[in-house]
């Protein structure tokens, strides 16, 4: 398509884009979509967890972020909460409504699935860091 009938198409079709106020986001998630974790689940976990913030009335503090490959595929799918700097684990379709309501809305731990904290330096899975391995 020339370039000139490509920019009068854009301007035909205005694009209305969501503008959050971040000045109300308190928590911000971060929900791994990379081909491993998609293959446990992610997509519909990572759907489950922004309906249930939507339907909790939390969307304007909690924010969502769907993110590629975050390097933990044994542990799949991945959820990293921030400001938190907390990893979870195994976040797959049949818990995820139950993570967002215990750990997002009730702020109760979830042990069962907690992978990591930053600057810890224990990892709570049975995987191992691999040096020199190429993430999807």
């Amino acid at each position: 398509m020339p370039k000139q009938y490509f920019y009068k198409s854009l301007v035909k079709h205005s694009f209305t884009m969501a503008i959050k106020d971040l000045t109300k986001v308190r928590t911000h998630l971060f929900l791994c979509n990379g081909s491993t974790c998609k293959s446990k689940g992610a997509e519909e976990s990572t759907k489950i967890i922004r309906e249930t913030i939507h339907a909790c009335g939390l969307h304007d503090q909690v924010h969502t972020t769907k993110t590629m490959c975050n390097g933990r595929c044994d542990d799949g799918p991945v959820l990293i909460v921030q400001p938190e700097g907390q990893w979870y684990k195994e976040i797959t379709p049949e818990i995820a409504r139950d993570f967002v309501m215990r750990g997002i809305v009730y702020d109760e731990a979830v042990p069962e699935k907690f992978l990591y904290q930053y600057h810890s330096d224990t990892i709570n899975s049975d995987s191992i860091p691999r040096e020199n391995v190429h993430q999807p």
